[in-house]
């Protein structure tokens, strides 16, 4: 699992998951799926890496204010980048329950549990949750979806994607909490702790930062259940909430299973 993760300089958590085993005995293509943190801080080297892999298009899940306060270095105008701001709210409404609250580790989960339930049903997610997966579809790979960090909003794509390529739940989630060893956390918690005193006007311990900076199977369960309780089960949520259905899975496995 660890030589997925790809040592870039300035760019976290890139990592390719194909790979995998996955629908009637056969496997992901590897070099075709990538996941990763923004690139905002790509360097020279970086971007001439990137510039190898030939990406067709590219999914970035970050809210505008993301987006304008860590633009992108890469990639230039030949490749296709996906954004969507529909429904964008300054401050989701989870985000304000959190700045009321103390913000201890126990909060902290839960806020996150929290914004993980949103993710399948908000309008802004679903418009790009779809333009990845019917970008696969019709346009194969190489691909690549990131946001922010490369782990939460990525990792809800992922899976996904890896749920429509016959993946089994059990790797799907080894994939996921891969996260944990591809990011430093103990170098990025002074950065996260000034933006968060920066956005919430708060001080907040190392010990309430650790539960945002990895990746938790009941952050990414509450994602599943929240798709699970509407729709019966994952399959049934991307058929009536994504559009995608037997035939685009029948694509995507063309493209992408070998």
């Amino acid at each position: 699992m660890q030589d997925r993760i790809k040592p870039l300089k300035g760019v976290l958590n890139f990592r390719d998951f194909g790979g995998y085993d996955a629908a009637d005995g056969a496997k992901v293509a590897t070099n075709r799926l990538f996941r990763t943190a923004s690139f905002a801080e790509a360097s020279p080297e970086d971007m001439a890496w990137l510039e190898q892999i030939g990406a067709r298009f590219i999914v970035d899940l970050r809210r505008p204010e993301e987006r304008e306060e860590n633009p992108n270095r890469w990639p230039g105008a030949d490749v296709r980048v996906v954004t969507n701001d529909q429904g964008y709210q300054t401050l989701p409404a989870h985000v304000g329950v959190l700045m009321q609250t103390d913000l201890t580790a126990d909060a902290v989960r839960d806020y996150m549990r929290t914004a993980y339930t949103h993710y399948p049903h908000e309008p802004r997610y679903v418009a790009l949750f779809k333009s990845w997966l019917h970008g696969l579809a019709e346009e194969g790979g190489p691909a690549i979806v990131h946001c922010a960090a490369g782990k939460d909003r990525t990792g809800v794509a992922c899976f996904l994607a890896l749920t429509a390529l016959g993946v089994d739940r059990d790797t799907i989630i080894a994939d996921y909490e891969l996260t944990n060893a591809a990011i430093d956390l103990d170098k990025r918690m002074p950065e996260v702790r000034a933006r968060l005193l920066a956005r919430m006007g708060k001080e907040v311990s190392d010990e309430a930062i650790r539960p945002m900076l990895g990746v938790h199977l009941d952050y990414l369960t509450a994602a599943i259940n929240a798709m699970e309780e509407k729709h019966g089960d994952v399959h049934a949520y991307m058929a009536s909430v994504l559009g995608v259905d037997d035939v685009v899975i029948g694509k995507l496995r063309a493209n992408f299973l070998t």
